[in-house]
């Protein structure tokens, strides 16, 4: 259950230092670093997280049993225990992860910042409306993604600070250092579900996008005829052509 743990919990971290790092691509002036922000790169990058931690994170099965009287997956080396719960899950899943995306923020801020620049010169066309809404969306996600990390991080270093103290704690200290640790969680896994309603909100084009998408999918547009004026499309004659179609009759033969 730790193996499992750590290794879904540093591939999601990874995955969203990959998705910032995609940002900071897409934004750069350098078209051979625009080019990694493509399908064909994030197919080929999707199962490197999970195959890397895997292999990174075998000391935690290793190390990892059903330890007694409640028969509950912890480690059963003390040495490893150290390690593992002061400096390999705290840096692997909390404090790199937000290193990365710190530092893959303010790169792309500073793309965006260089394009809105550039676009400011005489003689070059202002910021389309799509591109505005871009730039409006990458700011806020990568903001969202710094903002929600910071509460985990400063949880990882509180309890790397009280450690010597674990043992001397009440069960209402306990309780509270437990339910610190859900709600900081909680919190990181917003990340993993802010993109749609950031991209929701702060985008017309897209909310447009969706909905057409939901209207054809559920077939919401009603397919009522409506009904046409047969006085108005009827076709009219003038009294000069009616006089003619009387002085000249057509004359139709049938064939035998």
């Amino acid at each position: 259950m730790v193996f499992f743990v750590q290794v879904t919990t540093t591939a999601a971290m990874s995955f969203l230092c990959l998705s910032a790092f995609d940002r900071w691509a897409c934004t750069s002036q350098s078209a051979r670093i625009r080019q990694l922000s493509s399908i064909r790169v994030a197919r080929f990058f999707f199962p490197i997280p999970f195959i890397f931690w895997t292999l990174v994170n075998i000391p935690f099965l290793i190390y990892s049993d059903l330890v007694p009287p409640m028969y509950t997956c912890w480690f059963t080396n003390d040495l490893f225990t150290r390690v593992g719960t002061l400096i390999l899950s705290p840096i692997l899943t909390v404090l790199l992860p937000l290193v990365v995306l710190i530092l893959f923020g303010l790169l792309t801020y500073c793309n965006i910042r260089l394009v809105s620049h550039i676009r400011q010169q005489p003689n070059q066309s202002r910021m389309s409306t799509w591109e505005q809404q871009m730039t409006r969306m990458m700011l806020t996600q990568t903001l969202l993604s710094i903002i929600c990390t910071i509460p985990r991080a400063v949880y990882v270093a509180y309890t790397i600070s009280i450690n010597a103290e674990a043992t001397t704690m009440s069960f209402e200290q306990i309780s509270i250092i437990l339910l610190a640790d859900s709600l900081t969680i909680s919190i990181v896994s917003v990340n993993f579900a802010s993109s749609f309603y950031i991209f929701l909100f702060s985008s017309p084009r897209f909310r447009q996008t969706i909905l057409m998408y939901l209207t054809c999918r559920f077939h919401l547009r009603s397919n009522q005829i409506a009904p046409a004026n047969m006085l108005l499309t009827a076709t009219t004659h003038t009294g000069r052509q009616t006089a003619r179609n009387i002085a000249h009759p057509t004359i139709q033969t049938e064939r035998f």
